[in-house]
């Protein structure tokens, strides 16, 4: 029996999605959209392959960082697909996507960039903040520019273990811009 893992990443301005089989990258869809084009193409990526949902035991999803609504249509619609079929889910965030041992720097709009340091909590500041911080560090340095994807999701969930569905959130590195009315 054949394993496979679908891999979702809509946290930046290039939504995609990622099939793996045995371990295996098969096949990948990528379109500059907003997390809204997530589900057509997971329709599209299982439909090329006459998979369903339900031939999918594994799903990875990015968690964030990134674009608030983004972040949460990835989120919810592997969870809603891995609760109505049983599959397991594995998280992984746009930071390990990019580079799990580096410092990770990704868009993060209004001027600012969300970053990863080794040993530092994650943040958001303003790119030449940013680079002050990690002038006289040694670690690689990834982005900003690049954006992850979803094979890159799904080549480190191959070997992470899943989550608990109902304990599973998303990674916000700072508050939306919308706040409830006083």
């Amino acid at each position: 029996m054949t394993s496979r893992l679908v891999a979702v990443e809509t946290t930046t301005r290039i939504a995609s999605v990622a099939l793996f089989e045995d371990g295996a990258h098969v096949a990948s869809l990528s379109r500059e959209a907003q997390g809204d084009a997530c589900l057509p193409m997971i329709d599209e990526l299982l439909r090329s392959r006459s998979l369903s949902p339900r031939d999918i035991a594994r799903w990875a999803v990015d968690i964030g960082p990134g674009s608030f609504t983004g972040v949460r249509v990835g989120l919810s619609t592997v969870k809603g697909i891995a609760f109505a079929t049983g599959a397991e889910i594995v998280a992984v965030t746009a930071f390990d996507a990019l580079a799990e041992d580096a410092i990770a720097i990704l868009e993060a709009g209004k001027g600012e960039v969300y970053f990863r340091i080794p040993h530092i909590d994650p943040g958001h500041a303003p790119l030449e903040a940013v680079k002050t911080m990690i002038a006289d560090r040694t670690e690689r340095v990834i982005g900003p520019g690049v954006v992850p994807t979803a094979e890159h999701v799904g080549r480190l969930a191959l070997s992470r273990t899943p989550v608990n569905i109902d304990t599973l959130e998303p990674l916000y590195v700072r508050a939306p811009d919308l706040t409830k009315p006083r």
